[in-house]
C-alpha cells in the first residue's frame, strides 16, 4: 500500500504554477479573433481618449464668466456629435449634444434641465436657471481618460469582451498573443463505451472525454481526442510517449489510482517524471501532474465529478499558466451556510451547492463522486476545511462555476 502523504490543494496549486513554463511562441491576431487569448506584450495607446474635448451632457456650451452673469444669451451654434463647429462668438451660447466637440471659446456646459429658454424675433435665447459651480463643468477634456503612449493592458492578460472594446476604442486592430497550447486527451479503462455505442456487460458510457473536450473548447482550444487507453501497460506507455512528441499537454481521465489495472501513473514515471500525486481533497484525491519529454502531463481521477472538480480547481490554473496568463486565479467569495455539516472529513472538502436568493449556501443532496447530476443541478463548489464541522450561519468559501 502506498503511504505517500497527501498534498493540500493550496500547496499543489503553488507547486504546479511554479513548475509550469509558459509557452513563448507569439502570433499576431486580429481584434475579432483575440477573445480569450493571452497578450504577449504590453499594449500602449496610439491616441488620446477622448481625442477632443466634448460634452458629457445634452445642454448648452458657453464661457463660464458669461454663464455666471445670469443674463439671456443668444444661441448662435448647434453642435451635434460628429460635427466640426466654428469658434463660439463672444456673448453667445451653443446648443450642444452628448459627445459633441466643444467649440473653441466655450469652456463649460450647462445641462438642458438647468437652462431657461425663450424666443424673441425668431431667435432662441437661454440662461442658466442653476449657475455652474465651476469652470469646465460637464466638459470631458482631451486625454482625460487615456493619454497617448499610456499602457492599456499588460502582458499575460487574458482578453475579455470589455478588453476588446477598450482596445477598439483607441483604434487597435491587431494584437500579439501567445500561441495556444496543443492538448491531447485520453480516457482510460476497458469498461468505457462511447456515446452512441451499445453497452455490454460491465460497461458504461465514457462521459469524461466529451466533458473535458468541452472544457477546453470554452478556452477556444481545439484538442486531439486520442480515444481510450486500454488497460495494458505497454500500450499505455507507447500512446503517452507518442502523444508527448506533438503536444504541450496530455490529459488522461482515470488510470492514476493504485489498482492493478491503473497503468498511467507507472507509464508517466517510466517515461518522464511524476511531480505531484494524490491531493488532500474530496473529491479528487487521485490527481497527478508530471512531465513526459517537454510535454506536461495531467492525470484526472476516473470518477466524472472528481475529474471535473480537480480540473476546475487545479487543472485550469495549470492550463492558464501554460497559455501565458501571469496570475491565474479562481473567482470566490464567502457566504453563510444554510446547512449543517456534522461529519467532517480529514481532507478539505468541496461540496456541490448553490447560493439562494437570501445569500445562503445550500448543498446538493447527493455528493457521491460519480453523480454528474450534482454538478448540473448546482452552481458552484462550497469549500469545507479538513476536520471542520459546519453549522448554519458559518461563513464558507464559494467558488461559482466559471471557466
Amino acid at each position: 500500500m502506498d503511504k505517500q502523504p497527501l498534498t493540500p490543494l493550496a500547496q499543489a496549486v503553488q507547486q504546479v504554477l511554479a513548475d509550469i513554463t509558459s509557452l513563448t511562441e507569439v502570433e499576431q491576431v486580429s481584434l475579432d479573433q483575440a477573445q480569450g487569448r493571452v497578450l504577449s506584450k504590453a499594449l500602449v495607446s496610439p491616441i488620446a481618449v477622448p481625442p477632443f474635448a466634448n460634452s458629457q451632457m445634452d445642454g448648452y456650451a458657453g464661457r463660464f464668466d458669461e454663464l455666471r452673469a445670469e443674463t439671456f444669451l443668444p444661441v448662435r451654434l448647434r453642435v451635434p456629435a460628429g460635427s466640426s463647429p466654428p469658434e463660439l462668438p463672444f456673448g453667445s451660447l451653443a446648443r450642444i449634444f452628448t459627445g459633441a466637440p466643444i467649440p473653441e471659446g466655450a469652456d463649460t456646459v450647462i445641462m438642458q434641465e438647468d437652462m431657461t429658454t425663450q424666443e424673441q424675433d425668431g431667435q432662441l435665447f437661454a440662461r442658466p436657471s442653476r449657475l455652474p459651480d465651476c469652470k469646465g463643468r460637464f466638459v470631458r477634456q482631451s486625454g482625460a481618460d487615456i493619454q497617448p503612449g499610456q499602457i492599456l493592458l499588460g502582458p499575460g492578460r487574458r482578453l475579455g469582451s470589455a478588453d476588446i472594446g477598450f482596445l477598439a476604442s483607441v483604434g487597435v486592430q491587431k494584437v500579439d498573443v501567445f500561441r495556444q497550447p496543443r492538448v491531447a486527451i485520453f480516457s482510460t479503462g476497458d469498461e468505457l463505451v462511447q456515446p452512441g455505442g451499445a453497452l455490454g456487460p460491465g460497461q458504461i458510457f465514457d462521459s469524461n472525454r466529451p466533458m473535458m473536450r468541452t472544457v477546453f473548447g470554452q478556452y477556444g482550444l481545439s484538442v486531439s481526442d486520442l480515444g481510450r487507453l486500454p488497460d495494458k501497460a505497454d500500450a499505455t506507455r507507447e500512446a503517452l510517449q507518442r502523444a508527448s512528441h506533438s503536444h504541450d499537454m496530455v490529459l488522461t481521465c482515470g488510470g492514476v489510482s493504485v489498482g492493478e489495472e491503473d497503468h498511467v501513473k507507472a507509464a508517466v514515471t517510466a517515461l518522464g517524471s511524476l511531480r505531484l500525486w494524490k491531493l488532500a481533497m474530496k473529491p479528487g484525491k487521485p490527481f497527478a501532474f508530471g512531465q513526459i519529454n517537454r510535454c506536461y502531463f495531467v492525470g484526472l481521477p476516473g470518477n466524472p465529478v472528481s475529474a471535473w472538480v480537480t480540473f476546475f480547481l487545479l487543472g485550469q490554473l495549470l492550463l492558464r499558466r501554460l497559455e501565458g496568463e501571469t496570475a491565474p486565479n479562481l473567482l470566490k467569495f464567502t457566504a453563510p451556510a444554510g446547512f449543517d455539516w456534522p461529519r467532517p472529513d480529514p481532507r478539505e472538502e468541496f461540496l456541490r451547492g448553490r447560493l439562494d436568493d437570501q445569500g445562503f449556501l445550500h448543498i446538493h443532496a447527493r455528493q457521491d463522486s460519480h453523480i454528474l447530476s450534482s454538478l448540473v443541478e448546482s452552481t458552484g463548489l462550497i469549500r469545507i476545511p479538513g476536520n471542520t464541522t459546519v453549522v448554519q450561519g458559518d461563513r464558507l468559501d464559494f467558488f461559482p462555476y466559471r471557466f
